[in-house]
Formats: structure tokens, sequence, C-alpha cells
């Protein structure tokens, strides 16, 4: 019976879409009940769940470019994991989003890709290593957009600085350096969420882990790369590259 109690994350966002058997809805129901928590991670999940559905209601209309379902079969990843779609589809439907080409993401000009792992030299530009070319403090998204055409000459593709206030993230800070960019955001605790971008190598990627203590959440296509880092949670991680993505180029 103890291991019928042991609700995993799995359980919860397959109770919420329906797809555990009734033994197992039962054993989620049970542990519910005695734990407050668990109830309120299933309402979480419910309504990041309903918030993606609204959000990406216009992907329905079109459909999946087959490089895409091509990746999806070759994934070694067991069918169970794609469960976990409503803390995923977020960060995947956006990427569609823009292979499809329905926000005005961009090539502004041909810029060859740095050289070198994006995760590391994220991680690098986030803790003072190297020295950026030049820092510039703001106040605001308003005196941040001031530098979207810099961050543009940069990548080589049209995007602007995304506004994160939703999320309790305030923009402070931008970082620019040969070939990259880093901005920076803050929220009300001091907790510090960067986005690190430059152009991509050519190859599609999308991932996201934990690494010296940072979530990280990493997204290429065959443009730019980008990757995100601070010390929240998966699932706030997913719902600020969700509002990332799109305010990148909204």
């Amino acid at each position: 019976m103890t291991d019928q109690l042991k609700i995993t994350d799995l359980d919860l966002t397959a109770y919420i879409d329906g797809e555990l058997d009734a033994d197992r809805v039962r054993a989620v129901e049970e542990a519910v009940s005695r734990d407050g928590g668990l109830a309120a991670r299933i309402a979480a999940y419910r309504a990041d769940k309903n918030m993606l559905k609204r959000i990406y209601a216009p992907l329905a209309e079109h459909s999946i470019p087959s490089a895409w379902t091509e990746l999806a079969r070759a994934s070694p990843y067991p069918a169970a994991r794609a469960r976990h779609s409503w803390r995923l589809v977020g960060a995947i439907a956006a990427v569609v989003l823009i292979i499809l080409g329905g926000w005005r993401f961009y090539e502004t000009g041909h810029r060859p890709a740095p050289t070198g792992d994006v995760i590391q030299a994220a991680l690098d530009a986030r803790g003072e290593r190297p020295s950026a070319e030049r820092t510039v403090a703001v106040a605001g998204i308003g005196e941040a957009r001031r530098y979207d055409a810099a961050l543009e000459d940069i990548v080589g593709v049209n995007v602007q600085v995304p506004a994160l206030d939703s999320m309790g993230y305030q923009v402070t800070g931008l970082k620019f350096y040969e070939r990259a960019a880093e901005i920076r955001y803050r929220d009300g605790k001091g907790r510090v969420f960067t986005l690190y971008l430059r152009p991509s190598d050519g190859k599609t990627r999308f991932d996201q882990f934990e690494r010296a203590g940072l979530r990280i959440c990493v997204w290429q296509d065959d443009r730019i790369s980008t990757v995100m880092a601070g010390t929240i949670s998966a699932a706030m991680m997913q719902r600020l590259a969700s509002l990332t993505y799109l305010g990148l180029t909204t």
C-alpha cells in the first residue's frame, strides 16, 4: 500500500489528462485527500494546462513540420515520458510557432555562429567570466527596449527584450559581448533570471535540466541560441520560458 501512495509528478499530470487506470486514480485521490501539497500541485498543473491551451490554440490550425515529427519518433525516451506534456508543450509549441512563421522572427543577416558550448558560455556570462564589452543598467522594460537594435545586430535576428513583469521579474540590465548578449532580470526576492542569446550553429535543440544549482532551459533553432537560467523550479522555468519565447518576437 505504501508504494501505491508514492505519487509522482508523472502520476499527477496523467491524472489531470485522464490517462490513469482506475486503481491508480483511486491511489492518487486517496493521497491527495491526505496531502494538501499534492492538491496544490494538481491545481497548479491544471492552471498551466488551461493557460497553455489558450496561448497555443492557433497551433491547431497548422500541421506539425515533418522534421519535428521525425525527431519525436527518433526519441530514445519511453512513451510514458510524454505525459509531462503540459510542462514541455509550451516551449515546444513556441518553437513550432516560429518554424511555421506565425511570429515576426526572421533573419536580418547572416551571422557565423560562435564556437564552444553555448551553455557554458551562458554560465560564464552569468558569473561575470569573461567581462562584458559593455554593461548597461536599466530601470525597466521601456528603457531596456532602447537596446533592441543592439541585440538584433549581435544575433542577426529580429528580436526585442522580453517583458517578464507578469511573472514578477523586472529587467535590470544587459551585457554585450562580441558575438552574444545577456539580459538580466530580478524578482521581488532578489532572485536573478538570465537570458543569454547568440547566433545558432544551425542545429535544433531544446532541453531543460539542473546544473550548478541552477535550473537551465536551452532553446535553439537554426538562427538563434538562447539559454535561460535561474534558481527556480522546473514549473516556473517552463512558465518563464514560454513567456520569453513569445516576448522575444512579439
